[in-house]
């Protein structure tokens, strides 16, 4: 999976984002790259895990793996958790929201296990837009 910088104009998949639409990236974290590290609002990580497992976008053929190092082992892979009962695979596809600002805000559907096993805390307007559940219409598909 490709890194890229929080808040940054996003890329990966851009001709899925309507015209006159701003989408930024959040959450596209790499070994060897920083990333902020702190604790989100108690109900963000049960938020986030709904949207994650109710509404994916842009889903691929294939997975990308958790690239961050894991102590006492390896990364499962695919990356599977738990999210309210149900089995959810992680690494193949992406969660978007909209901001208060109008800006859509991408991450790969990983950002769950960034926030729950490493720490990541993503930027104030993902975390409102998560809470707030404002999801991005989907418009496409990978193919």
């Amino acid at each position: 999976m490709a890194h890229y910088e929080d808040l940054s104009a996003y890329e990966y998949f851009r001709a899925s984002i309507p015209g006159g639409v701003r989408a930024l990236n959040v959450g596209w974290l790499e070994e060897g790259e920083a990333y902020v590290k702190g604790s989100p609002p108690s109900p963000f990580l049960s938020a986030l895990g709904l949207l994650v497992r109710d509404a994916p976008q842009m889903k691929t053929r294939g997975w990308h793996g958790c690239q961050l190092p894991h102590e006492k082992r390896e990364a499962q892979y695919p990356l599977a958790v738990e999210i309210s009962g149900s089995k959810v695979v992680l690494g193949g596809a992406e969660i978007r929201v909209v901001a208060e600002s109008g800006d859509w805000l991408v991450a790969p559907d990983l950002v769950y296990h960034y926030v729950a096993a490493h720490s990541y805390l993503p930027p104030e307007p993902f975390i409102e837009a998560v809470m707030a559940g404002r999801v991005a219409p989907e418009v496409g598909s990978s193919g």
